[in-house]
């Protein structure tokens, strides 16, 4: 007779499992559905873009791959969740016999685990589309802490009992209850701790942050309240007043700034660039290395930058590289997905998800400052290039930003982005803190920067027209000098204009004077910078450095130097004040293959044609002079009067000729573009009018 029990109580938990396993799935394709209803573009929206794509990119095997793990993760995950509710419906089966009673039992509990999943979900990850108790006392510390005790409890009870059961044991020992709990303990990831070994030898650090602008920090008359910790910082730093991104892109930025040249050197003119086309190995870190340092390069967004070791770094830390980012990120708004995206095992369950910024809605910067931090050497020299993502678009994170009328303007984009520069500041501050707690500041060099700014179409930005005849063509439209975003338009000043300084740190603290350095520089200024510090001034030369080393405030400044910037693809659907995925998808999925371990690179042929579609600029004093390529046409600009003016209405004193020579000469190899000679005459010869004759002052 206890034989025919145990098996019937045997059957009713499998048959248990199987009937929870079922309501799981059937739950998942009801979350899918809801999600696809609610957002503005889904998974299968997305999806829908890529067919764009050839049909054989999406076949490709890296692709499949990893959106077929991610899905198997999902289901294995739901089939575990499953299995903790069947053993805990266990301890009762045993004390009931009546089937409908073990029924409403089994549905209690899957209500509960449901609850407190969605609970926690709301709680953790309020922004989250299935945070739907949030703002209600289900969404709180201490009915979550509750529920999940009482939960746990009866769970390991059931687990317990079960494994006592199969070992044939009818006496309760609480040995193994005591090693689970140790285990848990354990199993909790603790910070590093301790003082570095490697004080000799400066450790190095370049922390980027994306889309800053300069003028919303106090030493350009920002509001000193948006981010007090970097302008604590910079008030003690040598900033560089005017310092330009070679282009507004931050895969091509941070290519200039580990090789210390100019996109036309490097080869990286667009994000997304073919390896082939790319000059990847950095003299930097070759000498780095030689040196001793470990190099490693950090970035928390990585669908556009594609930097890692095999660009010659020892380490690098961030969310997995591939073309299933954007499509798994949009599938990944779970209860149970988000719950686990921050956890220790996340990097392998959710490689895509874990420390991506991307994935705003369960983004944690402090797990993504904290995986850092461990990954630094204790006993040599650091080298680390960190770029914070959370100030790019979308401008969205896990948690509520703050309301402030006073700040709105009625520009969406522009409150949002100064809400998250308080984010971002208060997460630079806290990662400054974690290398100072490590002793990584004892002896170290620090610089801060922005990969490029971001347009708002604010009015302050705005330039104005210096004719009538311009402002003419400026209020008709037929010239465009303000833009959205970042790399679109050269006119726009605030999309070029970055941040540049640099601190020296002894014993944890700025030892450094604090000095604003004038003059022109430029992100390619880094590299050559960091060789001279080290005393490698001998090997800048085969390094081919384009860029100059940083000039200390004492230090004779190049006044007469000339800074080159370039736009990158002009897409329509990204100059908006509100970018839609799917149309910029739709816009550009045939530039780009996906290649067999699942990356999205631009397709070589289309790489080379677009790089004839490029805006270019030179800067020079103070002046810019841009070519336009679609008109062929040359516009003046006075950055101190902040106005514009097409060179072919121009008679001033403004050193164009100097310019346009440089310009040409600059570009000269790029696929399309005529030769130094040819290339001022062409332009000369579209740009007529006044400029064509000799300007007072003008060199000849």
């Amino acid at each position: 007779m206890p034989e025919t029990q145990s098996q019937a109580a045997q059957i009713s938990l499998m048959r248990t499992y199987l009937r929870t396993l079922a309501f799981m799935l059937f739950l998942l394709v009801i979350l899918f559905n809801y999600k696809h209803l609610i957002q503005y573009y889904s998974a299968f929206s997305l999806a829908n873009a890529m067919t764009r794509l050839d049909p054989e990119q999406l076949l490709s095997e890296g692709l499949i791959l990893d959106i077929g793990y991610f899905l198997g993760v999902v289901i294995v995950l739901h089939a575990c969740w499953a299995a903790v509710i069947t053993l805990s419906c266990r301890p009762w089966f045993k004390l009931i016999r009546n089937e409908n009673i073990k029924t409403q039992i089994w549905l209690v509990l899957l209500l509960l685990h449901l609850i407190l999943a969605l609970a926690a979900n709301s709680y953790f990850y309020p922004t989250s589309l299935l945070g739907i108790f949030r703002g209600t006392p289900l969404a709180s510390a201490p009915f979550i802490g509750l529920l999940a005790s009482l939960l746990a409890a009866n769970f390991l009870y059931g687990l317990i009992g079960s494994l006592y059961a199969s070992l044939g044991i009818t006496r309760v020992n609480t040995l193994l209850a005591s090693m689970l709990l140790l285990t848990a303990l354990l199993s909790i990831n603790s910070p590093k701790s301790g003082n570095s070994t490697a004080s000799q030898t400066p450790n190095i650090f370049i922390i980027g942050i994306d889309a800053l602008r300069p003028d919303h920090l106090a030493y350009r008359g920002g509001d000193s309240k948006l981010a007090p910790n970097l302008n604590a910082l910079l008030a003690k730093a040598t900033v560089y007043n005017k310092a330009y991104t070679p282009q507004g892109r931050t895969y091509v930025a941070w290519m200039s700034i580990l090789s210390g040249q100019y996109p036309t050197t490097n080869g990286a003119r667009f994000n997304l660039a073919p390896p082939e086309l790319v000059e990847h190995k950095f003299p930097l870190l070759s000498e780095l290395s030689a040196l001793g340092y470990q190099t490693s390069y950090a970035m928390d967004e990585r669908r556009f930058n594609q930097i890692d070791e095999d660009y010659g770094f020892d380490i690098s830390i961030g969310p997995k590289i591939g073309a299933a980012d954007a499509v798994i990120a949009s599938l990944a708004d779970l209860p149970l997905v988000n719950l686990l995206s921050n956890t220790l095992g996340s990097r392998y369950l959710f490689p895509y998800l874990f420390i991506n910024r991307a994935y705003g809605k369960a983004y944690d910067p402090e797990v993504f400052n904290h995986e850092v931090l461990s990954g630094l050497a204790m006993d040599r020299p650091n080298f680390l290039a960190i770029h914070f993502c959370q100030l790019h678009w979308p401008f969205t994170s896990k948690d509520f930003v703050e309301l402030e009328p006073a700040r709105w303007d009625g520009n969406y984009n522009h409150y949002m982005y100064q809400q998250m520069l308080k984010k971002v500041d208060r997460q630079v501050a806290d990662f400054i803190q974690g290398l100072a707690r490590l002793g990584l500041l004892d002896n170290a060099l620090v610089y801060l920067l922005s990969d490029h700014g971001e347009g708002f179409m604010l009015s302050q930005d705005r330039l104005m027209a210096a004719t009538s005849a311009d402002k003419a063509s400026q209020s008709h439209g037929k010239l465009k000098v303000a833009a959205w975003g970042h790399g679109t338009n050269l006119l726009a000043q605030e999309q070029s204009d970055v941040l540049l300084a640099r601190l020296r740190y002894r014993n944890g603290r700025v030892v450094s004077a604090p000095q604003r350095v004038d003059g022109l520089f430029s992100l390619v200024d880094l590299a050559p910078s960091i060789f001279k510090e080290l005393g490698l001034g001998a090997k800048s030369k085969a390094a081919k450095f384009d860029g100059e080393p940083l000039p200390r405030p004492w230090m004779p400044k190049d006044l007469e130097r000339k800074i080159y910037v370039e736009s990158s693809i002009p897409v329509r659907s990204v100059n908006a004040s509100f970018i839609d995925e799917k149309r910029v998808l739709s816009e550009t999925a045939s530039f780009y293959e996906v290649r067999d371990n699942g990356r999205a690179v631009m397709k070589p042929e289309d790489y080379k044609l677009s790089i004839a579609l490029k805006q270019r600029a030179v800067y020079y004093r103070q002046w810019q002079l841009t070519l336009l390529p679609k008109e062929d046409r040359l516009i003046l600009v006075d950055t101190q009067a902040k106005n514009w003016q097409s060179l072919a209405d121009y008679r001033g004193a403004a050193p164009w000729r100097e310019m346009l020579a440089a310009l040409c000469a600059h570009y000269a190899k790029d696929p399309g573009f005529p030769g130094p000679r040819q290339c001022v005459d062409k332009y000369l010869a579209s740009n007529l009018g006044g400029a064509a004759r000799q300007a007072p002052g003008s060199p000849p």
